[in-house]
């Protein structure tokens, strides 16, 4: 709900600060005393375009603030993903200088201009400009009608569409996928010989470098396990025999002294150990030289230090890659059978979404009847009587047009006169008929969504008499569940209203200036007898009697 709304330096607004009030606010005033003024503030405060217009004479800038209330998760949702913190109270700002330049802020955080025509575009329906108007959205349309249906109807077209895509995405994944890797399958099938070959396994690089060192280093190897057996086990004494005499001197004392003990024990592990180093030097000796056998490891060795720099990865990240050549060559071996098996699933998806969308089409075209039929007395009692309106409910058979809420395009069309062709009611209503069919809508519980805060301008042109009261006492309803702002010449529109507000233009230090002003008891009576002609005594009844009218048809 917008709280407050305050104007700076704005045509010929030197300075207003309005506190608003839930319900329906009727805006009046002399022809020409700058309501569209107002109208032009509320449009600068959620996002239109900005104007040079808008700036004041001789002032630097036009600065227009408005506080709103009220949850609402859709902006929720679009401030949090813009990074602006989310409080109960929401300001926004916009500032236009005299050079045509506009700066956006909301809570004091400065903002692209679409930002805040998003967050207009969720706050406000403004009824009055045909760019402003949402009833002349398609998309408004279809919702109208979409809004009465039962929701399952709505869901088994959504889930039809949904399952449609998905095997249509994994036909195109697989025919691109396809035609991509058929190029690459060769060059898959050559990487994955080379890497077969080598037979990789984890730390092959260690044990193929091992191998090597030991082949290039044969000599070495022999002449160093040589000397080394012959020192543990076959010279005079050997080291073996050695640490022998040592034990056996140690043996018959050391119970006799803690340090003898541990000693002992210490010789008799090393004398252990030596033990099982014997067999490993004999078994080294024992080797012969395999020159082909160095030869083939140090190939295989050069080959995978190929593979991983050319791969980018170690012996892990080869197993990896095979894996996966090995899995995308098998499904190219079998893509034939699968591409039949989606197309037969996508046929069969095909034929469930047109056969939940053609349900939808039906019961579309059968509530579109009934609000017609429902709007009909409301067009009547509002100067529509001769407004022919229908929902032309036109199913695309071409399945490009298929998406989540079904085939169809949802448009309302009217027939001025008899004979006419039908046509959108975009192309031809005027602001004044579409703000009265937005009435009709609500009088007959036709539109189950709609912004917080409507803003109604040209309501009440060409209609007089009963139908303006059938106007005011509509907005009066419209009130109830939301906030109303209403700009209106018609005393009737203005006594069904909560609360009013007089817009006068006056004359100031030889400058003209436009002020608002909340009127209450008899000062609004007064402003009611100035509406319907004079403010004599006569005038004054005739302003009361307006009032109480109003007060009991709305209570009732």
């Amino acid at each position: 709900m917008l709280i407050s709304l305050t104007v700076k330096q704005f045509a010929l607004i030197e300075y207003v600060h309005l506190e608003l009030s839930a319900g329906m606010t009727v805006f009046t005033g002399e022809t020409g005393a700058g309501k569209s003024m107002l109208v032009g503030a509320l449009g600068a405060v959620f996002g239109a375009r900005a104007s040079v217009e808008w700036v004041r004479h001789g002032a630097e800038k036009a600065e227009v603030t408005a506080l709103w209330q009220g949850e609402n998760p859709g902006l929720s949702a679009l401030l949090e993903a813009n990074d602006i913190d989310v409080d109960d109270e929401l300001i926004l700002r916009r500032v236009v200088t005299q050079d045509g330049r506009s700066r956006a802020y909301i809570n004091g955080v400065s903002v692209a201009l679409k930002i805040l025509r998003q967050v207009g575009d969720l706050c406000l329906d403004f009824h009055g400009q045909h760019e402003h108007q949402s009833l002349l959205q398609p998309e408004v349309q279809q919702q109208l009608i979409d809004s009465g249906l039962k929701r399952a109807v709505l869901d088994d077209v959504a889930i039809a569409f949904a399952a449609w895509k998905q095997v249509q995405g994994q036909l195109q994944t697989m025919r691109s996928e396809r035609g991509d890797t058929e190029q690459q399958a060769s060059w898959m099938r050559q990487e994955l010989s080379r890497l077969e070959v080598l037979d990789i396994e984890a730390e092959l690089s260690e044990t193929l470098q091992a191998q090597v060192d030991a082949g290039r280093h044969h000599a070495q190897v022999q002449q160093a396990a040589a000397e080394s057996l012959m020192l543990l086990d076959e010279a005079e004494p050997s080291v073996r025999e050695l640490l022998a005499r040592a034990a056996q001197a140690l043996a018959p004392v050391a119970d006799f002294h803690s340090g003898l003990h541990e000693s002992l024990q210490l010789i008799e592990q090393m004398d252990a150990l030596l033990g099982e180093a014997v067999p490993e030097l004999s078994a080294v000796l024992q080797q012969s030289f395999d020159e082909a056998a160095l030869h083939q490891s140090e190939e295989r060795l050069m080959a995978l230090h190929e593979c991983k720099r050319r791969h980018d990865c170690d012996e892990a990240g080869l197993l990896e890659l095979m894996q996966d050549w090995q899995q995308r060559l098998a499904a190219l071996d079998t893509a034939g059978w699968d591409e039949d098996s989606l197309l037969q699933a996508l046929k069969q998806a095909a034929t469930a979404y047109e056969q939940a969308a053609a349900c939808l089409t039906e019961q579309r075209q059968a509530y579109a009847a009934i609000v017609v039929k429902q709007l009909r007395p409301f067009l009547d009692r509002l100067a529509l009587a001769g407004m022919q309106l229908r929902f032309a409910v036109l199913a695309e058979q071409d399945d490009s047009y298929w998406t989540v809420s079904g085939r169809d395009t949802v448009v309302m069309q009217v027939m001025s006169n008899p004979g006419e062709p039908w046509r959108d009611l975009a192309a031809v209503a005027s602001g004044g008929e579409v703000s009265r069919l937005v009435l009709a809508l609500k009088g007959c519980g036709g539109l189950h969504e709609m912004s917080p805060l409507v803003v109604f301008d040209e309501v009440d042109t060409g209609i007089g008499g009963e139908t303006a009261w059938c106007v005011g006492e509509l907005l009066a309803a419209m009130g109830s569940e939301r906030q109303v702002l209403v700009i209106s010449h018609l005393p009737q529109v203005a006594s069904c209203a909560a609360h009013q507000i007089v817009i006068d233009k006056q004359e100031k230090d030889g400058r003209t200036i436009t002020q608002l002003e909340t009127v209450l008891a008899k000062d609004r009576q007064w402003e009611i007898a100035r509406m319907l002609g004079g403010t004599d005594d006569d005038s004054l009844q005739h302003a009361e009697r307006f009032l109480q009218r109003a007060q009991a048809e709305i209570a009732a």
